[in-house]
């Protein structure tokens, strides 16, 4: 009887991962994304090997990105490539660089909440930088200008800690690659989670 239970809950154990993690086939549509919920801001500079779409934007209060292509067998290549050079975390030798060579979108991360940024006591960009200050303070910055002058930097703004990519997750769902930032507040599961929650939110 004992065996028969530990293999019971072997088999329910298994079962809940596997339904955690959704698959699909479907070649979804950019209309259809945004039907999730999705908040279209922009689109990548990056021009990625045979994507259609990509873009990035908003869902529930966090940056999420899309990259989108016209099949399945695509997204699981050339698309699983895109997304593992655009979420690429490296070991910091040089400088406070924390990303790797392809990462189009960087984050600035290192500080403690509520301190890093603009007007809390942290960085300061030029007026000439591209950049955005994103959810819980996270300074979103272009890679093209992250290297800035003493003219450029305020004498008590407190260089960035490092500078990692922006979308540390990434999901292939039917013909799309779905990254997502994470929250200051969540570890590595809780983000997988809402990239997993986001797919189950786009039509079937």
């Amino acid at each position: 009887m004992k065996y028969l239970l530990i293999a019971f809950l072997i088999t329910l154990i298994s079962c809940s991962y596997t339904n955690q993690s959704k698959e699909t086939t479907k070649l979804f549509t950019l209309d259809e994304v945004k039907s999730s919920g999705f908040k279209e801001r922009g689109e990548f500079q990056t021009e990625f090997k045979d994507s259609e779409v990509s873009t990035w934007g908003f869902y529930k209060g966090r940056e999420v990105a899309f990259i989108m292509y016209p099949s399945v067998d695509l997204a699981n290549s050339s698309g699983l490539e895109a997304a593992q050079q655009q979420t690429e975390k490296i070991e910091i030798t040089e400088r406070n660089i924390g990303h790797g060579p392809n990462v189009e979108k960087l984050a600035c991360r290192g500080y403690k909440p509520g301190v890093g940024v603009s007007g809390r006591g942290g960085l300061k960009l030029n007026s000439y930088s591209q950049s955005a200050l994103g959810l819980n303070g996270t300074l979103i910055i272009n890679k093209s200008n992250i290297f800035l002058t003493n003219d450029e930097i305020e004498n008590n703004a407190p260089p960035c800690v490092r500078r990692e990519p922006l979308y540390t997750h990434y999901k292939i769902y039917g013909n799309l690659v779905i990254m997502a930032e994470p929250l200051t507040t969540e570890d590595e599961n809780d983000t997988a989670d809402f990239i997993e929650n986001l797919s189950g939110a786009l039509p079937e």
